[in-house]
């Protein structure tokens, strides 16, 4: 074989692996997990990599306590993600043939493994709505630590061509002055 007809053919090799790389993209684009408890009143949606992109309640999910649809909701998404995961497995084997395994090794070390079910952290160490992770309390996002913000004025309410401006200083009032008896022409039972 000569170099041109090597050269040729590891082209065609080249241009057939990235057809099919596209296509196999392609596939994990749309692959998705889904999973359902036993009594259907969950219903999780999730991408190859355990993300949850969907999640579903009944009205039969809300006679459940707390912690025992938490349970649900967490089995309900591992089983998602298994099944995610071996669809995943069934779209990329054929393509990938004797690299399934270096493929798998390099998966799993990017895959995060699902915790049980555990108590939430206090309240205390959450930050408050609004507020980022990280971020040092009474800041504000792009704010340094420790430099007060200034605060912007109260909105004025909006005037109309003609219209006088509102008074911001309140008005004095005059003293209320008591009247006597005799301005009733006689006196008056107190």
């Amino acid at each position: 074989m000569g170099s041109e007809e090597r050269l040729e053919q590891a082209l065609r090799s080249f241009q057939e692996q990235a057809k099919k790389a596209s296509e196999l993209k392609e596939k994990l684009s749309e692959l998705r997990g889904h999973a359902r408890n036993a009594d259907g009143s969950v219903t999780v949606t999730v991408a190859p990599s355990g993300a949850v992109l969907g999640l579903q309640l009944s009205p039969l999910a809300m006679r459940r306590s707390h912690t025992q649809l938490q349970q649900e909701i967490l089995a309900t998404i591992r089983q998602a993600t298994q099944q995610a995961a071996a669809t995943m497995q069934a779209t990329v084997e054929p393509v990938l043939g004797d690299k399934m395994q270096r493929f798998r090794e390099a998966f799993q070390a990017q895959s995060v493994t699902p915790l049980g079910p555990s108590a939430p952290p206090p309240a205390s160490s959450l930050p408050p709505p609004g507020q980022q992770p990280g971020q040092p309390l009474g800041t504000q996002p792009g704010q340094q630590p420790g430099r007060q913000q200034a605060q912007p004025p109260p909105p004025q309410p909006a005037q109309h061509p003609g219209q006088q401006p509102l008074r911001s200083a309140p008005r004095t009032r005059r003293p209320v002055e008591e009247p006597d008896d005799e301005d009733f022409n006689g006196p008056i039972l107190r």
